[in-house]
């Protein structure tokens, strides 16, 4: 076992870069579980700075106008398209309204007609969505006779309703167990694609130095040994990071683990990590340049972790976003984090593609390994 011992002797040389990744994932892990216990319950309607852009005489669409004016603080704006990017790209306006000129008569169809610019980093922008989608759904529920009654959806849309939240106290703590262990799993992904990349590929760039690779070749040692050697030693770091994680789930929220799904986190989380670590393989083949695999072990475990939904929620990211996403087994991981499963049938899609991955990544690393030892 001497390439064993070794491979783990040189990843315990880098326990600084593991233990920085670990103490920031822990330090975000408390931050996130003392936010979750201020939870907002209240839910206050924000005016939003919106333009509209008129291009219809009905009356509907002057009633529209006057109802989003009533929601919202109006400002100006320009016909012209680029100008209201710019207002947009500049955060002057969080929404421009385009209302067509034919709007009456898509009205009617229920076709969509209105087009809205809307600024994404507002996540508040959505609400006028609702707005117009509120308005559109009264004032066609008034239409008879070839008329709209706009008197009538005037007085629907001011009608209000008073909700009061049912005090469950064991619902209010399954959430927030819940909401902490989500939050705390999605974020694995990233320290987990960090971690594998930077430390298992700097320590494997010990054994593709040539010096190395040929005493290796010169000695007593079979090739098939020494890999298997080696890739022990990988999926034994694999193991001790995956299962830190799983025990400061258990030492930060334990008593919570009855209230959640805790056998679906740890599962998700074993096949996730293996789809990395065969990521980490393919790259340890394609390339054993330090630079390159300290940078893709930033860029990857970032950018994977802002278009799949460990930074911002899925149902805030684009359409073109979560397709890029999908080509990432983050993606899948945090979908079945997300989702309340009855049994693991529910989540067997999610799983499989990851499983998937973790085989492609596999396959290909060994291409380049044998094409790699050609040379």
């Amino acid at each position: 076992m001497t390439v064993y011992k070794y491979f783990i002797k040189v990843a315990l040389k880098n326990r600084g870069i593991i233990l920085s990744y670990i103490i920031i994932f822990f330090i975000l892990s408390i931050l996130n579980g003392s936010s979750s216990a201020q939870r907002e319950t209240d839910f206050t309607e924000t005016k939003l700075d919106i333009a509209i852009v008129n291009n219809s005489d009905s009356e509907l669409s002057k009633e529209l106008v006057d109802y989003l004016g009533k929601k919202n603080n109006i400002i100006d704006t320009k016909s012209d398209e680029k100008y209201m990017k710019e207002q947009i790209f500049l955060q002057i306006a969080d929404v421009i309204v385009i209302i067509p000129e034919d709007f009456y008569e898509k009205a009617i169809n229920k076709e969509e007609s209105i087009k809205i610019y809307r600024d994404d980093r507002n996540i508040g922008s959505y609400q006028i969505e609702n707005q117009i989608s509120k308005f559109l759904s009264f004032a066609n529920a008034s239409y008879e006779n070839g008329e709209y009654n706009l008197s009538n959806v005037n007085i629907a849309l001011e009608e209000g309703i008073e909700v009061e939240l049912v005090n469950t106290d064991n619902n209010d703590v399954n959430q927030k167990a819940n909401t902490w262990f989500k939050f705390y799993f999605n974020f694995t992904a990233y320290i987990t694609m960090g971690l594998y990349i930077s430390v298992i590929g700097l320590v494997m760039t010990e054994f593709t130095d040539k010096n190395v690779d040929t005493r290796r070749k010169i000695s007593s040692i079979r090739f098939l040994k020494f890999n298997k050697e080696m890739y022990l030693g990988q999926l034994t770091i694999a193991s001790l990071i995956t299962l830190i994680f799983i025990l400061g789930s258990i030492a930060l929220k334990g008593k919570y683990i009855p209230e959640v799904d805790f056998l679906k986190y740890v599962v998700n989380l074993g096949v996730f990590s293996l789809s990395i670590l065969c990521l980490t393989f393919l790259i340890n083949n394609i390339t054993s340049d330090k630079f390159i695999i300290t940078g893709l072990s930033t860029v990857l475990g970032l950018g994977t972790s802002f278009i799949s939904g460990v930074m911002v929620p899925q149902e805030f990211l684009g359409e073109k976003v979560l397709t890029i996403a999908k080509f990432f087994p983050t993606y899948y991981f945090v979908r079945i984090n997300e989702t309340n499963i009855n049994s693991f049938v529910d989540v067997k899609y999610e799983l499989f593609i990851q499983l998937l991955f973790a085989m492609a990544f596999l396959l290909i690393g060994l291409y380049f390994s044998k094409a790699r030892q050609k040379v």
